[in-house]
């Protein structure tokens, strides 16, 4: 509304709908000012009537005097939109948010004569606007972060979105199901048309029509491998869930999908194989757990739950159901696990970890495997904990039992053993001087190889004492450079076929038990040497870094290919190909020398490459 001086001027102020104040084009000052206008100031009237406009408004001064002298001096006016100012309003400073114009007032000769300011507050409107569009964000990052972890799932994922059931997204290993088939922004009948006369389509209409979620168990499709290729029986399981937008409407459906085309098959014999497979797959189930740090709540699914032996459908909680859940001989390690998981520069947020939980209601102990991720905010704090959990019960019991077997044989090897080391040493004495060469080579040779058996035996009684946690550790101060020259010197009067080079540090000491450190070196010469040519040779180096010391080993030999890399310290490991198959060995030496080195809080690793040799290498603390 275009306002002109003259007698009308002071009614249309006090009447207008928003808040309006008439100042003097020549002096600033304020002639009429209704009650709107002294509401959004905060301010008596009397502060701004007949007073200079910037002696109420000092605290806008700054940013606008330039604009209202602007419309003084030029008759266009200055438009804000929306624009946050802090005003001091009843006697406090507040932010808020105005939209106000500074309009020239003219006479009949087109001359300024007075400045409008109209001025409207959209405070609350602004911060509502803000806050739903903080809302969204949050409701589409939490989107992403949840198709990130779906990404990573074992289990085909897909999200169909629209009542056409369009593909959104699909994981990977939804997208193995069918392969070479385009899936994203087609519609799931376009892109599987062998299953519109199924079952499967008026299913997918009532999830999408009611929001009731369905379970599909082993149904048959006969559907192609490929697009266009030739059907086939198969079986799959579905688990279909309604997807709800920010206004709790239905906007698409999630579904979990997995072939258990060969599960099925595999049941078509008597009835009693079926139900041992089918027992056998509901003991792979997984569980899941979801841990918001900022609403401090934990949710788990029924599998989880049944895995802490709970059968209520309570809320959980950190504490009384997991760690009170944790066996009391992991429940430190585990915590102290999950507290690195929550520093970003230690952990990454990565969770992989095996343990017991004891049955809250049937005292049952389970062993469980669990893998999950934390992910944090621009500042690294936690915000999110997500994972799953599957039985191991079995497969841990297993390896206790293996484990007991092992160190039940090698502990009755010892003692004939020792008495045939006994025989040979004996026996080498009083053949010294027996001037046939055979004799002699043969009894040397008799004892590497009874020398060896023992350190295999021995290697094996260290395993099953590691797995039993009753491999002790005998710590005791000792000069490190001293051990790997002894060792070294053992090794060159026993190995001809190679030169061992030792490139000595200054004397350092080490707090650690010292025959386990010397096996880890002892075996990390021999592995060189077996592993690489004869003719060759094995350097072997000692250097201080800061408050560690560094050992390693480096061979000209076969070297290591990178998925070799990463398992090469995995027990029973071994390398297979040409080069290694004729190499004797039951890959526990390495599996061993790493266990070790980490029970003395050290660092164990490898760099190589293949057909150029390998550098293997240990780091420890030194001594203080």
């Amino acid at each position: 509304m275009q306002l002109t001086d003259g007698e009308n001027l002071y009614q249309t102020v006090l009447s207008a709908p928003i808040g309006i104040c008439i100042l003097n084009a020549a002096t600033l000052t304020a002639e009429i000012v209704n009650d709107k206008f002294i509401g959004i100031a905060g301010k008596p009237k009397e502060a701004i009537l007949n007073k200079w406009y910037w002696e109420p408004f000092a605290e806008a001064r700054p940013y606008y005097e330039a604009a209202l002298a602007g419309v003084v001096e030029t008759g266009e006016p200055y438009y804000a939109d929306e624009v946050e100012l802090m005003l001091i309003r009843h006697g406090r400073e507040e932010w808020i948010f105005v939209t106000f114009v500074y309009a020239p007032v003219k006479n009949s000769a087109g001359e300024v004569v007075k400045v409008a300011v109209w001025v409207l507050e959209n405070t609350r409107q602004v911060i509502e606007r803000q806050r739903a569009e903080t809302a969204k964000a949050a409701m589409q990052k939490e989107r992403d972060r949840f198709n990130s972890f779906m990404m990573q799932a074992p289990a085909g994922i897909c999200v169909l979105n629209g009542p056409d059931l369009v593909y959104e997204f699909a994981n990977p290993s939804y997208q193995q199901l069918l392969p070479g088939r385009i899936l994203l922004g087609r519609p799931i009948f376009e892109v599987l048309p062998e299953i519109a006369g199924t079952p499967i389509a008026s299913i997918l209409h009532q999830v999408y029509t009611t929001g009731e979620m369905a379970v599909i168990k082993e149904l048959l499709i006969p559907l192609a491998d490929h697009e266009g290729g030739p059907l086939r029986d198969r079986y799959f399981t579905f688990n279909y869930q309604a997807r709800l937008n920010e206004n709790d409407e239905i906007d698409g459906i999630l579904a979990f999908v997995y072939e258990v085309t060969e599960f099925v098959e595999s049941t078509h014999g008597t009835q009693a194989a079926y139900e041992q497979l089918r027992l056998s797959k509901e003991a792979a189930e997984l569980g899941f757990f979801d841990m918001d740090m900022n609403k401090g709540t934990l949710e788990w699914d029924a599998r989880c739950r049944e895995l802490f032996g709970i059968s209520h459908q309570d809320e959980v909680t950190y504490e009384k159901d997991f760690v009170n859940g944790l066996h009391p001989e992991d429940k430190e390690r585990i915590l102290n696990v999950i507290r690195n998981v929550f520093i970003k520069s230690v952990s990454n947020g990565v969770y992989d970890v095996e343990y017991r939980t004891v049955g809250v209601e049937d005292h049952k102990v389970r062993w469980v495997r669990a893998k999950g991720q934390a992910y944090f905010d621009k500042e690294d704090r936690p915000l999110r904990f997500i994972g799953s959990v599957l039985e191991i019960t079995e497969q841990k019991e297993d390896e206790l039992r293996k484990n007991d077997f092992i160190g039940m044989v090698s502990h009755e090897l010892k003692t004939p053993l020792t008495s045939l080391t006994a025989i040979i040493q004996v026996a080498k004495e009083k053949l010294k001087n027996n001037t046939d060469p055979f004799i002699a080579g043969a009894m040397e040779k008799a004892n590497v190889q009874v020398k060896r058996m023992g350190n295999m035996i021995n290697g094996f009684l260290n395993i099953s004492r590691l797995e039993s946690a009753k491999l002790l550790l005998d710590k005791q101060r000792f000069d490190l450079e001293t051990l790997i020259e002894d060792l070294v010197q053992e090794t060159r009067l026993t190995v001809t076929s190679h030169t061992i080079n030792f490139e000595r540090c200054d004397h350092v000491f080490i707090v650690a038990d010292r025959d386990k450190i010397g096996s880890v070196v002892t075996n990390l010469i021999s592995n060189a040497v077996k592993y690489s040519p004869k003719g060759r040779t094995v350097d072997v180096e000692c250097k201080a870094e800061g408050d560690k010391i560094r050992v390693s080993i480096t061979d000209q030999g076969m070297g290591l290919k990178p998925q070799d890399k990463e398992r090469v310290f995995d027990r029973y490991f071994r390398v297979e190909n040409n080069s290694s198959k004729n190499i004797s060995g039951f890959g526990i030496g390495l599996y061993l020398s790493a266990e070790i080195i980490r029970g003395h809080n050290g660092h164990i690793g490898v760099e190589s490459e293949s057909e150029n040799g390998s550098t293997f290498y240990f780091t420890l603390p030194v001594a203080v």
